[in-house]
């Protein structure tokens, strides 16, 4: 019985609890006496300790794991044999991915994917190994603190370079609801065996249903043979195309039709609009001074015909150079081209290219003079061109959300945008503001302040402002930790869960953390919008403890 290990001492790890039961031992959770931390310590059972070939698949599981080091795997500690009983101790991560589908039923998209983005991580580090796991599956999905996914139990799998492995002897190992097609029929496999387990891995979390089921073992093996999984936006409509799109192409039937190996698993999923997002740098929605001196030039778009025109008019300067009729004085033909230092000895001089010229007006002609080796005028070729005009007043370009209304030094001129001419100053202050928002708010109001605005200038700046909606929450327990991050940039929020039982939130979308000692972190999505019968937005939250 597995409680024969309770409040027993092996070596140094005293055993405190049974946390679970595998097909070859138990796994309890237990003291490393030395260090004073809490470890997973897997115990072979009576029944197999005796077998010379269960203790030899006990000790590769052991050497096989350790040799694998990466966050998403579990770390094998120690490895030993006391009074007969054959160990392995590990980092304890007591609750696992099966617990959570036990507790919850299924699981958000957004958690989906970012676990398979973890499991996925830890098989191509084992597959760049040369092993392969061969029962993935949520029971040996452990989950940290975090939540994140931690790959354990490669008690199935073999080193695909090593003779005489298990493999060639044509074996079916695994668990038969997570099987690969060529698991079941018992055929050598690789890699893309344990992708198609992820795959009906991440079909049971998000969806709370296997693909397959069956009476036995035999039935639901023809069916990942033969039948194509139900697509699992038939069973959940929430889910998006893209993450459909990738579980079904884990689950393909031929191992060719899959992902070619782990990593590409990992891009796909981290490609997903549901995938986990980089925290966006916060965007102040307090009041702001802008200097203007220090914005970089407005980007206009412009088409080809800007470009064409940059060449016609590079062509008319070349010409001019080269077509420009002589003065009288001069004896050279009216069509000259001007003579390189090379073929007369005459020399660009940039430096004196602004000279007068007697005769000149310097305000309405640009002066290129041609100096001689002897640093003598040699003649003079310049282009006139009509006086530019001077700009007296700055341009603003201002955009807001459309229903925000405008006001530019406490006057409005607008709503949602406004574009027009301001005289040159040293501070403008432009406000843009929700007027039906609630007074509590803040992201409604958007004011910025913009210094030494200077002549011909152009600014362009963006006031983004959005209404809020109140989100009642329901978190046990009340003690927990509760931090709310907005995915469309802004300040998060983090208390207690007692602390938010009604918050009031700007419209957008958000990632709630929930977290509590000895309790699955959970990761989740919330969006805020305003519902047309205005009932507030609820989200209740259980947290998973051990």
């Amino acid at each position: 019985m597995p409680d024969r290990y309770l409040g027993r001492t092996l070596g140094k790890y005293r055993v405190t609890r049974h946390l679970g039961t595998g097909a070859f031992a138990w796994v309890y959770e237990a003291v490393d006496l030395d260090l004073e931390i809490p470890v997973a310590l897997k115990i072979l059972r009576p029944e197999f300790a005796g077998l010379d070939t269960a203790r030899a698949r006990f000790r590769r599981e052991a050497a096989t794991a350790a040799r694998l080091r990466h966050a998403n795997i579990v770390t094998v500690r120690d490895v030993g044999h006391v009074d007969g009983a054959a160990f392995v101790a590990m980092d304890l991560h007591p609750l696992t991915l099966g617990h959570r589908l036990a507790h919850d039923g299924r699981l958000p998209e957004t958690a989906c994917v970012r676990l398979g983005i973890g499991i996925a991580a830890a098989l191509a580090v084992a597959h760049a190994r040369g092993v392969i796991h061969r029962d993935i599956k949520p029971d040996n999905i452990l989950l940290d603190g975090q939540g994140e996914a931690i790959v354990a139990d490669f008690g199935l799998a073999r080193a695909l370079a090593a003779e005489g492995s298990a493999s060639a002897t044509q074996q079916v190992q695994g668990t038969p609801h997570y099987f690969s097609p060529e698991q079941a029929r018992a055929q050598q496999i690789d890699g893309r065996s344990d992708l198609y387990a992820l795959g009906v891995t991440l079909y049971r979390a998000a969806t709370g249903r296997l693909p397959f089921e069956g009476e036995d073992w035999y039935v639901v093996a023809r069916q990942h043979i033969e039948t194509p999984p139900p697509p699992p936006r038939t069973l959940i409509d929430e889910l998006t195309p893209e993450f459909e799109a990738v579980v079904l192409r884990l689950m393909a039937k031929a191992p060719q039709d899959r992902f070619a190996h782990a990593m590409q698993v990992v891009d796909a999923l981290a490609a997903l609009p549901t995938a986990p997002a980089r925290p966006p740098r916060a965007a102040r929605l307090a009041s702001e001074t802008i200097d203007t001196r220090r914005l970089a030039p407005a980007r206009v778009r412009r088409g080809p015909l800007l470009a064409g025109g940059a060449v016609l008019v590079a062509l008319a300067l070349w010409a001019s150079y080269r077509l420009r009729p002589v003065s009288a004085g001069d004896r050279r033909p009216a069509v000259v081209t001007a003579p390189t230092a090379a073929d007369t000895g005459v020399v660009h001089d940039p430096s004196r290219a602004a000279s007068a010229v007697p005769g000149r007006d310097s305000a309405t002609a640009t002066h290129d003079v041609l100096f001689d080796s002897g640093r003598r005028p040699a003649r003079d070729i310049g282009v006139r061109r009509p006086p530019v005009a001077v700009a007296k007043s700055a341009r603003l370009d201002i955009a807001t959300t459309d229903s925000a209304e405008l006001y530019i030094d406490n006057r409005r001129v607008g709503r949602g945008s406004w574009t027009g001419e301001h005289a040159p100053t040293s501070r403008i202050s432009i406000r843009a503001v929700l007027a039906d928002a609630p007074i509590s708010c803040t992201a409604a109001v958007r004011d910025t302040v913009l210094t030494q605005v200077k002549a011909g200038q152009r600014v362009m700046i963006s006031l983004p402002v959005r209404t809020c909606v109140d989100v009642r929450f329901d978190i046990r327990p009340r003690d927990a930790r509760v931090a709310i991050r907005p995915l469309d940039g802004g300040r998060g929020v983090e208390t207690r869960a007692d602390s938010v039982l009604t918050l009031s939130l700007p419209v957008g979308s958000y990632e709630v953390r929930t977290s509590a000692p000895r309790c699955i972190t959970i990761t989740d999505t919330l969006v805020a919008a305003r519902a047309a019968d205005g009932v507030p937005v609820s989200r209740r939250l259980r947290l998973l403890c051990s």
